[in-house]
């Protein structure tokens, strides 16, 4: 079962983009350790939707994968849609999008 099925991808992109608003009201920009501050910024509210509770650490490296993927593939897509069809993708079975 996908874990984080109970997510939409209407909610889960706008997640996303409130992470970012909030991020770059923080640090006016990328930072060197922004995928942990969206991990933890994320987690409580993910945690509110997930029918299994990945942790912190396995939500960041999610999104270094996401994000790797979507500026290989998606240069010109909007993230918060791209990161949400990763994150919805990820099968419970791999640790991986599938």
């Amino acid at each position: 079962m996908n874990s984080i099925e109970t997510m939409n991808h209407r909610d889960l992109r706008h997640l996303f983009a409130a992470a970012g608003r909030a991020h770059h009201a923080v640090y006016g920009g990328p930072n060197e350790r922004w995928a942990r501050w969206y991990a933890e910024w994320m987690y409580g509210e993910m945690l509110k939707r997930l029918t299994s509770s990945p942790s912190v650490d396995q939500v960041e490296a999610w999104l270094i994968d996401a994000d790797s993927q979507y500026r290989t593939e998606e240069p010109d897509g909007t993230w918060p849609g791209h990161y949400a069809d990763w994150f919805l993708a990820w099968d419970a079975d791999e640790d991986t999008p599938s």
